[in-house]
């Protein structure tokens, strides 16, 4: 019975490693979304700073733009642009709100842009001239990342089909010829068998995803 309990086990452990990387997944989806938005409220914010508006008002304005851009009112990037507004309001400097933003986005840039705030409002310096570089720096890494999953698509489609294919494979013979793999299921030795090839397909799944997982 205990080889039984190890194997439950093993493949359990097999089971929240998979559910954990597609968790990895969205964080990183929701990631990139936010960059987007980050660019987009960059944008609006520069355009309002030219016309001469505060940095304050620019803020709120680029919250009103967002609301128009974004047909889903409870899209992520404006919930985090409602509480930076909520912070103003309570008389929060816009610096220490976007550093909350940074930590609660995981975006790198947003952390820099406070510190950046924070350095041009206490020396002085062009704030249009900053979130242009600013704007410059992220799309190009955005664009950059664009192109590297376009170009990495077609392979990771590639390496989906391979992963999949034993286990279809497995639920073939399992629908048109139960007695042929009946011996994985009911003897020690095809359990271990089940399991090895189990770990190996998820060994490779991760190995895979360490390799298409570029970091800028």
């Amino acid at each position: 019975m205990l080889w039984r309990y190890t194997l439950a086990a093993f493949r359990t452990n097999i089971i929240i490693s998979v559910f954990y990387v597609l968790k990895r997944k969205k964080r990183e989806k929701e990631k990139h979304l936010y960059e987007k938005g980050f660019q987009n409220l960059l944008q609006s914010m520069m355009t309002s700073l030219q016309a001469g508006y505060s940095l304050n008002n620019s803020c709120r304005i680029a919250l009103k733009e967002l609301e128009e851009l974004y047909q889903d009112q409870n899209n992520p990037m404006l919930r985090q642009m409602r509480r930076i507004i909520q912070g103003l309001d309570l008389h929060i400097t816009l610096e220490q709100l976007f550093m909350e933003f940074a930590e609660s986005t995981g975006l790198e840039e947003a952390k820099q842009f406070a510190v950046v705030i924070e350095i041009v409002r206490s020396t002085g310096g062009n704030m249009v001239e900053i979130l242009k570089r600013t704007m410059q720096h992220l799309k190009y890494k955005m664009d950059t990342e664009e192109e590297i999953r376009v170009l990495l698509s077609g392979k990771l489609f590639e390496k989906n089909i391979m992963l999949s294919m034993p286990f279809f494979i497995l639920l073939y013979l399992r629908l048109a010829n139960p007695e042929y793999v009946e011996c994985f299921y009911n003897t020690i030795l095809g359990h271990l068998v089940m399991s090895g090839m189990i770990g190996i397909t998820v060994f490779c799944f991760f190995w895979s995803e360490k390799i298409m997982n570029i970091r800028f």
